[in-house]
């Protein structure tokens, strides 16, 4: 009996060894693995995901983020996407979801997207009535997307939404939350209040949480951009506050920050962008008919807005009217650079150091009601295409 005991127990520790061996070797191969599919493009990854479950978890975990183009949106009879890649290479294939987006997202009225952060869309139902609109996360260079749960008047909630917001940060986590601002009426001072409500998809079960007490404040909730795993909303007013909110917060009440540099004059003769590129929060007003300006980042300590471009598109632009529609920030200082548009459907890329500039794209028809030249909080901006690997 004891000699048969000290077998099993030599064959434990053997099988246990050998086991452990197993292990260190797959994690090898998986590290091998991992370090070929950093060389391969996307479009590669996305269809080799399907090999294996291995394969399709590891590439799924991989941040490798990559800005690509713009997404246009304007309404026709339905909603309709175009896109505009920023490379000048126009063999490129267009994202999966340009203009088939109801193929991979089913909904009968239609899909509007809201908003665009670090890989992932956020989207809803476009026709359907406030009540019955449902609201999506997708990614657009996988075709995978999900359904947030619905949000309803519950334990004293208004149905009025003012506002969704995604907060998506893949170099901090794999999870993404999304933000919904409500209102409930007015306070006392006659200012109208306001009340968080916080997705999370790492929760189990998927329901919305109330977070924090009321507030107040006189900012367009429909605009958020997200930075630092935080949502930011400008001022519609020049003596206004703007805040931020970071879901991630156990305090879970907005924060005021700096308000950005305010030209003179109103928002319909001014020219206005506000977003967010590679870890840095950008802003940038100018007057119309005015060539020379600056654009503000803000600091990792919220401290102040700093002027860290100056553009002078006076041999670019000349006397015609001019929009901005996105600033991208290259893996090299000098690469970053602007996408303008001049005159309708014409698209041109500005270097912000050198100053030099391409055209990326001259079309007609549908581009001419895609992006108006002054705009100010109210207008949609066009959204970046970002190509992941983000699970949904």
């Amino acid at each position: 009996m004891i000699l048969s005991n000290t077998f099993s127990k030599t064959a434990d520790v053997e099988a246990t060894k050998a086991s452990s061996y197993v292990d260190d070797d797959l994690l090898q191969i998986d590290d091998l693995f991992r370090e070929i599919f950093l060389r391969l493009p996307f479009r590669s990854l996305v269809r080799m995901k399907s090999v294996c479950k291995n394969w399709n978890s590891i590439i799924s975990d991989l941040n490798v983020n990559s800005t690509a183009g713009l997404f246009f949106q304007y309404s026709d009879v339905n909603t309709c996407y175009a896109y505009v890649p920023f490379s000048l290479d126009k063999s490129k294939d267009a994202p999966p979801f340009v203009n088939q987006i109801n193929k991979y997202i089913k909904d009968s009225s239609g899909i509007r997207i809201l908003q665009s952060c670090n890989g992932l869309m956020l989207c809803r139902s476009d026709r359907a009535s406030k009540n019955h609109r449902k609201y999506y996360i997708c990614n657009p260079t996988t075709k995978e997307y999900s359904t947030l749960p619905r949000l309803v008047g519950r334990g004293g909630f208004s149905r009025t939404i003012r506002g969704l917001n995604l907060a998506f940060d893949p170099s901090k986590s794999p999870y993404y939350k999304v933000v919904c601002v409500r209102e409930l009426g007015l306070c006392r001072a006659k200012e109208h209040q306001y009340q968080f409500e916080v997705y999370s998809s790492d929760t189990d079960g998927g329901i919305w949480r109330k977070c924090g007490e009321l507030f107040t404040a006189q900012v367009n909730f429909k605009h958020g951009v997200c930075w630092n795993g935080a949502i930011h909303w400008i001022s519609i007013t020049s003596a206004g506050k703007s805040i931020y909110f970071n879901p991630y917060d156990e305090l879970m009440m907005p924060k005021v920050m700096p308000t950005p540099p305010v030209s003179d004059g109103h928002f319909s003769t001014r020219n206005y962008y506000f977003g967010e590129s590679h870890g840095h929060l950008h802003y940038i007003d100018v007057c119309r008919m005015v060539t020379g300006f600056k654009v503000y980042e803000m600091k990792k300590d919220y401290s102040e807005w700093f002027s860290k471009y100056r553009v002078d598109l006076s041999y670019v632009v000349g006397y015609d009217l001019f929009s901005i529609c996105t600033v991208v920030r290259g893996k090299k200082e000098k690469d970053s650079f602007l996408v303008l548009q001049v005159n309708p459907g014409k698209l041109i890329r500005y270097n912000l150091v050198c100053g030099t500039f391409e055209t990326i794209c001259e079309a007609s028809g549908s581009m001419v009601q895609v992006h108006h030249p002054f705009t100010g909080p109210e207008a949609e901006f066009p959204l970046q295409y970002i190509e992941s690997l983000s699970r949904v």
